[in-house]
């Protein structure tokens, strides 16, 4: 079976493609995946060893000549989710749309059937166009409604308010998105929908939601289309690489350390941003007299001093770093967040925008983590009450050794794919 698969976004959104393309091929299917990241990282090696074919759609420089440093601030600085939101589709996903269609149009003649990213609304208009199935998948499983819970961001006042706290949500994310995904529509010549949850955000045919049934016990008013597979990553990395020498030895070298990144937030090019929150990380630290090891981009590792108390790395394997630190302070992404629960460590979320405070929530909901920070506002002394708090709380960490053991059982890798060949069978007899 030819299969296409496109993804839009940070590591976190385009790690979950990159390990079913590769469980793909293992599986005997051709493979073909379109990305656009959100830094111009570059996914041709793993394409290469896993043995698929990777077409990158990159993102354009600010048409408007934006300062990237002052876009950035001024997107941590609204507090506002939705016009946080309105800000990351107006450089971050806008400037790229008619691309990403023009790449999914071909992906199409070229696949039996596809999966996008949830975002990646594209490839569902040519997918309608050409009439071939398409699937959804989505890394975060607040964008279904259902009864049994309120909708994420808003207070939960009992049953009675569910439908209408639902409403309320999709009446918000309509507005954002609604115009954007009816405007290529209508380019493309196909009607409007009405929805953008349940007719750009969801396939009707099948949505794969790559989230831990033990976090996403699936509702019981979910229509069968929606599938919770599990985190999707490799059951085998491709690129799983041994950790670097000098942080191997800081790692085993004393106590655990504790591990600080912001993942994608981290910015090499807003580095005026990038300074002011290294600064907070190191007096953090330093005010507990504890160890970190600190990620970065590459042209940014400067701003750390390799010491006895602080080493830092661009890149390490999560799963080899992890379960070598005392606990994680990461940006709730939900890459970032799968990571940190297999890995059994309590983590502090330090959430900047959108799906990170619902991750925030989740974590502290299943007691693996504290209250949720917010990067508005954050400075090191609260940083370093956080930590101490979460060092000082075994029952946290038990609870997340305990959630990590169940999660490392899980292949959502298999489930998906076994749901994406079910789906294409069920479609040919249509």
């Amino acid at each position: 079976m030819k299969i296409g698969l496109q993804a839009w976004g940070s590591e976190g959104d385009i790690a979950p493609f990159l390990a079913l393309a590769t469980g793909l091929v293992e599986k005997g299917h051709i493979v073909t995946l379109v990305v656009t990241d959100n830094v111009g990282r570059d996914y041709t090696q793993h394409a290469r060893e896993a043995g698929f074919e990777l077409v990158s759609v990159p993102m354009p420089l600010p048409a408007d000549g934006s300062d990237l440093d002052d876009i950035w601030r001024r997107i941590i600085q609204i507090g506002n989710p939705l016009k946080q939101v309105e800000l990351v589709l107006r450089y971050g996903y806008d400037p790229v749309a008619e691309k990403m269609l023009t790449a999914a149009t071909d992906l199409v003649v070229s696949s039996d059937i596809v999966v996008g990213h949830f975002f990646a609304y594209p490839l569902q208009i040519a997918a309608e166009l050409a009439g071939k199935p398409a699937v959804t998948l989505a890394i975060v499983h607040n964008c279904v409604p259902t009864r049994t819970h309120q909708a994420p961001g808003l207070p939960d006042w009992g049953t009675w308010s569910y439908a209408l706290g639902w409403r309320l949500a999709g009446a918000i994310v309509n507005r954002v998105f609604l115009p954007r995904y009816n405007g290529q529509r209508q380019r493309a010549g196909l009607p409007p929908v009405n929805d953008t949850m349940s007719e750009a955000w969801t396939s009707k045919r099948l949505n794969l939601l790559a989230v831990s049934p033990s976090i996403c016990q699936r509702p019981s008013d979910w229509p069968s289309q929606h599938v919770v597979t599990g985190f999707i990553n490799a059951v085998k990395p491709t690129l799983e690489l041994p950790l670097p020498v000098p942080l191997k030895t800081f790692v085993h070298d004393g106590e655990p350390p504790i591990f600080i990144g912001f993942g994608s937030m981290m910015l090499a090019s807003a580095i005026e941003y990038a300074k002011e929150t290294v600064q907070i990380w190191l007096d953090a630290v330093r005010q507990l007299g504890k160890r970190a090891v600190i990620q970065l981009p590459e042209a940014l590792l400067h701003l750390v001093p390799n010491d006895r108390h602080f080493l830092a790395f661009a890149w390490a394997d999560y799963r080899q770093l992890f379960p070598c630190c005392s606990v994680i302070v990461h940006h709730g992404g939900a890459g970032t967040t799968q990571s940190a629960l297999r890995a059994g460590r309590p983590a502090i979320i330090v959430a900047h925008v959108s799906d990170q405070f619902f991750w925030g929530e989740e974590l502290e909901r299943l007691g693996v983590a504290g209250p949720t920070l917010q990067r508005k506002g954050l400075n090191s002394s609260k940083l370093s009450s956080a930590i101490t708090k979460t060092l000082a709380n075994p029952d946290q960490a038990h609870r997340a050794k305990a959630l990590g053991e169940s999660i490392s059982k899980e292949n959502g890798v298999a489930v998906a794919i076994e749901a994406i060949e079910d789906c294409y069978q069920s479609a040919r007899y249509e």
